[in-house]
């Protein structure tokens, strides 16, 4: 028989034990204690991601503590050339019934080449490799590349079926030259291929930043410049000097509005970097481009001043976030887990990672072979039958100006700015166009000038006030 069916035999052999001991009866009148025991496989004391694992242990322990049957808690950091294999088996000798970890993509990667684990495994990462992981692994992590598929899928609903031209509508990819990045870079190609949207990737340099505009305008035959009326002398012709000053700025700045408001080069623009670069980005891209990436993109709590000015740049940018992230309520927080919330976005994440991964190893020790839950990291559903990785997807969300904000993906597909106020512009465009045709027309009257401005440029509904239109939209 092949070896890895009789390990597999073995291995379901164990599961149905533990479900059997799970599923024993509490006699009458004794309470329900959690006979559990779980193993934290930690990284090495000197270990880079010692700090890491440290976050992440918070949110198990924290998990554990506010849980009606607390499970014993071992802490197991690896030992100093330590396999895999034996680090699982001291997680087994001490009396552990399932482990959480290892947390290194190198460790995991060991882990699922082992053709039999000594007890239920919750990794805490994937392996590089695409193999057959053992009968009692579990994976699950906070993927970047999974969050960029999300993403992605996001993004085309919110595309429309075709452009003016009738085409499909074109999306650009920008990204840095880091690893992360370029894998981020590589599934919003991939899933934008799927789809059958064409794009094109644009690697980040230098001196691509150092310009104003990050796309080539496209000229429009119709799109002439207006045509100013000669300044007369400010002293011999003080108010006619007055009238054809504010005439021409009132021309000018109608015809920036309707520039800005043009059908953008490409419809959506996918941002694999992280919340600094994202914010040099975003006001280089064109104004009804919508933007969008991963919680890379997540400048942080919006009450520091420093995220604040990067959410003011980055307004109107879709994510996808961990839920608890999100809604970062420090009294609720406290209220929950008797504990001061963590400070920085990173520590956060983690502290969830854990809660999610203190839930899921509960349920896998218990042999529950298909889990869904909503979790501090998003919705999360495993299916032993089909695949050893858990699913998850985070909060849809929308940065904007001093906040992140959750949004449903129907909301976020709304466009930016709504079709009657595109309509105002080009009517006001159109308008324009006339007059300078027929010079000899009787012009506007002052409130006439003061209605087109606030169509083009003006206040509540104008394209000049596009960012908070745009926001108004969003929220």
């Amino acid at each position: 028989m092949n070896t890895r069916l009789i390990v597999r035999y073995v291995s379901s052999a164990i599961l149905a034990s533990l479900s059997l001991c799970a599923t024993a009866q509490v006699p009458l009148g004794q309470a329900a204690q959690n006979s559990l025991t779980i193993a934290l496989l930690l990284p090495t004391n000197d270990s880079a991601f010692a700090q890491v694992a440290q976050a992440m242990s918070n949110g198990v322990i924290a998990a554990n503590s506010t849980s009606n049957t607390p499970a014993k808690i071992l802490l197991l950091p690896r030992k100093q050339g330590q396999t895999a294999l034996s680090h699982l088996q001291d997680a087994a000798l001490s009396g552990a019934s399932v482990a959480i970890g290892p947390i290194t993509r190198d460790e995991v990667d060991q882990v699922a080449q082992l053709e039999f684990l000594p007890l239920p495994v919750v990794s805490l990462n994937l392996p590089y490799h695409d193999v057959v992981a053992p009968e009692l692994m579990m994976s699950y992590s906070l993927s970047q590349e999974e969050e960029a598929r999300d993403i992605v899928k996001i993004a085309v609903g919110a595309l429309p079926e075709i452009d003016s031209k009738g085409e499909t509508p074109k999306v650009a990819i920008f990204e840095t030259k880091a690893p992360l990045e370029t894998r981020i870079g590589n599934i919003f190609a991939e899933e934008l291929e799927k789809a059958q949207v064409p794009f094109e990737r644009i690697v980040l340099t230098p001196e691509l930043l150092a310009q104003q505009k990050l796309y080539e305008e496209q000229i429009d035959p119709n799109d002439d410049m207006p045509e100013l009326e000669e300044l007369p002398d400010p002293v011999e012709d003080p108010y006619g000097y007055q009238r054809i000053r504010l005439k021409n700025k009132r021309l000018m700045q109608e015809y920036k509005a309707q520039q800005a408001f043009k059908e953008p080069p490409f419809y959506a623009a996918f941002l694999a970097m992280d919340a600094r670069t994202a914010a040099l980005v975003r006001p280089r891209l064109p104004r009804l481009t919508r933007v969008w990436g991963t919680s890379l993109l997540n400048p942080g709590d919006p009450t520091q001043s420093t995220a604040a000015s990067l959410t003011y740049d980055m307004q109107n940018v879709g994510i996808v976030e961990a839920p608890m992230v999100l809604h970062n309520n420090k009294e609720d927080f406290l209220e929950r887990f008797s504990m001061e919330m963590p400070t920085t976005l990173l520590e956060r994440r983690l502290f969830a990672f854990g809660v999610d991964a203190y839930r899921l190893a509960d349920q896998w020790a218990h042999w529950n072979t298909s889990i869904q839950f909503l979790g501090m990291t998003g919705h999360l559903s495993f299916d032993h039958a089909t695949s050893p990785v858990v699913e998850r997807h985070a909060q849809s969300a929308v940065i904007l100006s001093n906040q992140i904000k959750a949004r449903s993906v129907e909301h976020l597909q709304k466009p930016l700015v709504s079709p009657e106020v595109l309509e105002e512009i080009r009517k006001a465009a159109q308008a324009q166009r006339q007059q300078q045709e027929n010079p000899e027309a009787q012009e506007p009257t002052s409130g006439e000038n003061a209605e087109m401005s606030s169509v083009a440029i003006g206040t509540e509904k104008t394209p000049e006030t596009a960012s908070q239109s745009a926001q108004g939209t969003a929220q």
